[in-house]
């Protein structure tokens, strides 16, 4: 089913969104989201089969809509894609990404916790535990993980550019991959525990090197520069399959229907 047949529906169904009939005549509704601090350029997203449209507050509705308009096969697609997704609990046989490997849950009647299998990119889970509990303890897990290793490669990166940050936060942010404060505490988003090490260590140093610039000016990236020089496409990684990573939430995880 395209997103044209089901237009109309997501109209009834949908609550405090705005509505805009697009060029070709399609009829779709949008949010408007607060903009970063600094954004100055509109911003399209599509968030569980919702366009979100991020703008600073003095551009206009109009103008909104005519960059929703100008990119509305983009947004189709998107929409589109959307609704082939599902959200249910983990079971065993789904695949979910730890190191930016494909990794397969797999039962095991001798296992008491779950355990990662390396080589095998497997991981062993107890199959005892039915589909909820599998899900919560699974997402439990890949927390304490992101906690425990995480922490231990910024401390570890830390230690090897001569970087001091008062404390290193492992928690869930839902718009970034990591902050820094003026105080010097650095957060880092659990999930970057799904993507490669060398894109976690991007992110790591990326907030290391806001200890001494805390900005995003030349002087910030020829420091980020200087310590990871190909931080290019470790960023390119981010943006490309960033949106991965957000698949597994509390409730469920995110099953993209082909």
């Amino acid at each position: 089913m395209s997103y044209r047949d089901v237009a109309q529906d997501m109209r009834k169904k949908a609550s405090g969104l705005t509505y805009i009939t697009l060029s070709d005549g399609t009829s779709i509704h949008y949010q408007r989201t607060p903009a970063r601090a600094r954004q100055v350029r509109v911003i399209l997203r599509v968030v569980d089969g919702v366009l979100q449209v991020s703008a600073p507050k003095h551009i206009s509705q109009r103008v909104i809509e005519q960059v929703i308009d100008r990119h509305q096969n983009w947004i189709l697609d998107m929409l589109n894609t959307a609704t082939k997704r599902i959200m249910r609990p983990i079971q065993a046989g789904d695949t979910i990404w730890l190191y930016g490997q494909n990794c397969i849950l797999k039962a095991h009647h001798t296992n008491q916790v779950i355990e990662w299998a390396v080589a095998s990119r497997q991981i062993l889970i107890p199959d005892a535990l039915q589909n909820g509990q599998l899900h919560n303890a699974v997402y439990t897990w890949l927390r304490i993980l992101a906690k425990t290793r995480l922490r231990a490669l910024a401390q570890d990166l830390a230690r090897e550019f001569h970087c001091l940050p008062k404390q290193i936060v492992i928690k869930e942010q839902k718009r970034r991959w990591g902050s820094c404060s003026s105080k010097g505490n650095i957060n880092l988003n659990w999930r970057l525990i799904q993507a490669p090490q060398a894109v976690q260590s991007y992110v790591i140093i990326h907030e290391l090197a806001h200890l001494t610039e805390m900005n995003h000016g030349p002087r910030f990236w020829a420091l980020v520069r200087a310590m990871m020089p190909n931080y290019d496409q470790h960023r390119k990684w981010l943006t490309i399959h960033g949106e991965r990573l957000y698949d597994i939430q509390p409730e469920g995880i995110l099953i993209r229907q082909e």
